[in-house]
């Protein structure tokens, strides 16, 4: 089997490989970025997928096709442009150049907007309200009808909150549910911009790199985007777990209403259908907090 890896040197995207070199050392894989922070078995492609030639060589001759590139969020409402080229255009491009072959593509729970009002399950009616979110739901409408044609096979997964990212990741509006990790484990005074009381949706690198493989070497297709498991946390819980690991870290809270609203109002979940299928994500909060000190 010869498989793709847009955005192979992403956080998400180095977990998929080493997961892959774990589990599925025989597959030939070829790793898809704009450049590379380090050098590995794998044939490279290092190239922009708005280019076109760039496109056609990393579909070319593949079996199944990851996609995991994408403009973050917060760069997105800044530059609508910028995003609907990769948010938009690139994922379109993929599933034509993708027909009669396996695609997966990482969506993002930003389908549903900021603060969603009752709580979400898979009838949950996706309402985005920002650039990021409206190019997701887009390409999931463009996935859900090349499903419908026969013309595509594979899913789209919506992606929860994923820690913890590296410090100098740049982009992310929900920086702040990594950087709290990475400031307690060094004792570092750390202010949260979210109150006590809020609420994330949160999963490890490892468990959303698992689901992705899964993904990949599924034998069904699904239509309908499908909304990964994920922990749902309250702040004042996370910070507890983490003060319990490390007595010197010193977290206070000054809530920001903008990223409350954003990353901290997030309603029970359900995902009856992605656990059907297999995927998964951390039992409970001390499971979540070891995973993602384990990789953060």
């Amino acid at each position: 089997m010869r498989l793709t890896i847009t955005g192979a040197d992403g956080f998400v995207g180095r977990a998929v490989v080493r997961r892959l070199r774990e589990s599925h050392a025989a597959v030939q894989v070829l790793l898809v970025d704009r450049a590379f922070s380090s050098i590995g078995p794998e044939p490279r492609l290092t190239g922009d997928l708005t280019a076109p030639a760039v496109l056609a060589h990393a579909t070319r001759d593949c079996d199944a096709l990851l996609h995991l590139a994408a403009l973050p969020g917060g760069v997105a409402e800044r530059s609508p442009l910028v995003s609907r080229a990769v948010n938009l255009d690139v994922p379109l491009a993929l599933i034509e150049a993708m027909q009669g072959r396996r695609l997966v593509m990482a969506g993002s729970i930003a389908v549903f907007g900021a603060a969603p009002a009752a709580p979400v399950d898979d009838r949950t009616v996706p309402v985005p309200d920002s650039v990021y979110g409206t190019h997701k739901r887009m390409v999931e409408i463009a996935f859900a009808d090349a499903v419908r044609r026969g013309a595509i096979e594979g899913a789209v997964l919506r992606l929860p909150g994923i820690v913890a990212r590296p410090r100098d990741h740049r982009g992310f509006g929900s920086a702040f549910l990594s950087d709290l990790f990475h400031a307690a484990r060094a004792g570092e005074p750390y202010t949260l911009p979210v109150a006590p009381d809020a609420t994330s949706w949160l999963c490890s690198v490892e468990a959303c790199a698992a689901n992705c493989v899964a993904a990949l070497f599924a034998d069904w297709t699904a239509g309908e985007a499908v909304t990964l498991p994920a922990l749902r946390v309250t702040m004042s819980d996370l910070v507890a777990e983490l003060v319990a690991r490390f007595p010197h870290a010193s977290i206070g809270h000054a809530e920001q209403p903008a990223l409350r609203r954003a990353f901290g109002s997030y309603p029970p979940l359900a995902t009856a259908r992605a656990e059907a299928l297999g995927f998964h994500a951390e039992p409970d909060l001390p499971a979540l907090v070891s995973a993602a000190l384990a990789t953060g």
